[in-house]
């Protein structure tokens, strides 16, 4: 039974999946290993057994390739984690020929449960020549994120990505609410987007991108990030490309690039262009945070739906697990509760409709989230369901009337506001966040916005409808219309998966178009002979001519979208043919 909280249901992940075959005998070298190198204290301390349903015992299968013998000489070889050794130490404890342990460092370099560097940072291990040396890691950061990487290893034992996702949370249950602001060497930590602390006096050398390029110069890799794909295993994908996001640095980027991890070497100009692609999709920033302000191996692009780090922080609801030493606020003389900063940030950072103060002046007093430092921390304070809280409006009063009237919530003070400033494109562009027909909707629309209008009870309403159908006008004309641009969360190209989106009525169309603009291509199947559904059937032509339709599909043309007229899907092609031809989703609008 999955418990219930005061934030949601646990969705009660299994300890071991179905895919993971733990059947014959146990194998004992393998459970000791997963032992070693766990962080879940009542294993690390012999208080709990590792059974068959641990992840210590069938992901190290797993990562051994079912090989006891195996587990048992990288015990005797390693002992514990990250004590490096050199190919002579190894060579000297394992009586292997230099061809024989090379090939056995190979092989487990590949599959990521043991890794290599050539730094001289521990004085407790020091390395003057910066000798190559290996290394049996962590879980996390380590051979679970490793593993996940390895596009092979992942196809073949699929159970790996379950274990990633356990051993970024089990060891943290009961201690997260512990962690003290900055992490305490713990998971990650958020750095901020380089052009917003260029100027800021007070910042320090590594809370910039900047700092850490210089660093390893010369260094880099972009490499597949591993909780994307780790999410993808049980589907929860968050439908970004996980290639290229995660750039390791140092002799991380070597290590990714040699051992099978889809790393590929690139430049800084490179690592510059994939970071900037990652803010323009609202990814979050962050680097290592378990070797002191001296080192990272890697800066992510993380999206906050599926990063298991910053997952740590929301689930747990303890904000220092991977806090910025950045925080935002809100410059009140200038707010005017159009709440789009706050559907925007992708880790629901600022309470969703909240206004500052009420119309005399006075501060609105809100409950807040209690932290861990407020109370007795319990799980029945985690929230399992942050992916769907971040963008839920808990206060329908923060936001303007007019906008949470409107069935479409879009920002009616914001394009009214470009409208008076004569930006007729930048108003349309605003509107089209959230609705990608403002001239049809302008010409249909029960004007719910005005008649929550809070001019009105002064004198009259705003024309806030006569205002968008203004502005929407200008998708009549080629040369003025709006076509967005394309923010595409994979750093190479467009995606190829082929996509149907079956009925071009409205709903049709704006599955197409927000696909379109994510970088997909599209095809909108119609049955009749011209797209738009009941809008262009149902409305006769005095309330709206054709044109109209037309010209807002025509965005869509421009956009990408493949558009097949007079074609039934069901009659004249069915769903199984749509799949030969390569079909990978459908929407039925």
């Amino acid at each position: 039974m999955a418990a219930k909280t005061a934030q949601g249901t646990n969705p009660n992940y299994p300890l071991r999946p179905d895919c993971a075959d733990v059947s014959g005998p146990m194998l004992p070298n393998v459970a000791k290993l997963g032992k070693i190198i766990t962080d879940r204290a009542k294993i690390k301390l012999g208080l709990q057994k590792v059974t068959k349903d641990d992840p210590e015992y069938w992901a190290v299968k797993a990562l051994v390739e079912d090989d006891d013998d195996l587990a048992k000489w990288i015990i005797d070889n390693f002992k514990e984690i990250r004590h490096p050794r050199t190919f002579a130490e190894l060579k000297a404890s394992s009586g292997l020929s230099d061809e024989e342990l090379t090939e056995k460092l190979e092989k487990i370099s590949y599959a990521g449960i043991v890794e290599w560097n050539y730094e001289d940072l521990d004085p407790k291990w020091p390395n003057p020549n910066h000798e190559k040396r290996w290394v049996l890691p962590m879980y996390v950061p380590g051979s679970a994120e490793f593993s996940n990487m390895n596009q092979d290893m992942i196809a073949k034992r699929p159970e790996l990505g379950m274990f990633f996702e356990h051993m970024t949370r089990l060891p943290l249950e009961g201690l997260t609410h512990m962690v003290p602001p900055g992490g305490a060497g713990i998971g990650m930590h958020v750095i901020a987007v380089e052009k917003e602390v260029d100027m800021n006096e007070t910042s320090i050398p590594i809370e910039h991108i900047s700092h850490w390029l210089d660093k390893y110069e010369g260094r880099y890799a972009a490499s597949p990030c591993s909780c994307r794909r780790s999410r993808m295993t049980y589907d929860e994908g968050c439908a970004d490309d996980f290639n290229d996001w995660c750039v390791a640095v140092g002799d991380m980027a070597e290590y990714v690039v040699e051992t099978g991890k889809g790393g590929r070497y690139i430049t800084k100009e490179e690592a510059l262009e994939i970071f900037k692609k990652g803010e323009e999709n609202g990814f979050v920033h962050q680097i290592t945070n378990i070797d002191g302000e001296d080192k990272i191996f890697a800066i992510c692009n993380c999206n906050v739906n599926v990063c298991y780090a910053l997952r740590t922080s929301q689930l747990f609801n303890t904000p220092n697990m991977s806090r910025s030493a950045y925080v935002a606020h809100v410059e009140k003389e200038k707010c005017v509760a159009c709440a789009r900063c706050v559907e925007v940030c992708p880790a629901g950072a600022l309470t969703l409709g909240q206004k500052l103060c009420k119309k005399d002046g006075t501060e609105v007093q809100y409950p807040k989230q209690p932290l861990p430092t407020d109370k007795k921390w319990s799980e029945a304070d985690w929230n399992w369901d942050y992916r769907d809280t971040n963008r839920i409006e808990t206060h329908e009063t923060g936001t303007a009337p007019c906008k949470t009237a409107c069935p479409a919530h879009i920002a009616i003070q914001g394009y009214l506001k470009l409208a008076a400033q004569g930006e007729y494109t930048k108003a349309l562009e605003l509107i089209k966040k959230n609705n990608p027909l403002p001239a049809v909707c302008g010409h249909v629309c029960n004007r719910r916005c005005e008649d929550a209008c809070t001019r009105g009870t002064v004198d009259e309403a705003i024309a806030i409808d006569e205002v968008k159908k203004f502005i929407a006008m200008r998708d009549l004309n080629a040369e003025t219309r709006f076509v967005p641009k394309k923010v595409i969360p994979k750093v190479k190209g467009a995606f190829d998966e082929k996509i149907a989106v079956i009925g071009a009525g409205p709903a049709g169309i704006s599955c197409a178009y927000y696909l379109a603009e994510k970088g997909y291509k599209p095809t909108l199947f119609e049955k009749n002979k011209k797209p738009g559904g009941m809008v262009t059937y149902g409305i006769p032509s005095f309330v709206m001519e054709s044109e109209i339709v037309e010209a807002e599909v025509d965005v869509l043309r421009e956009m990408g979208v493949d558009i097949k007229l007079g074609v039934e899907v069901g009659k004249d092609i069915t769903l199984a043919e749509l799949r030969k031809q390569g079909y990978k989703a459908f929407y039925i609008a």
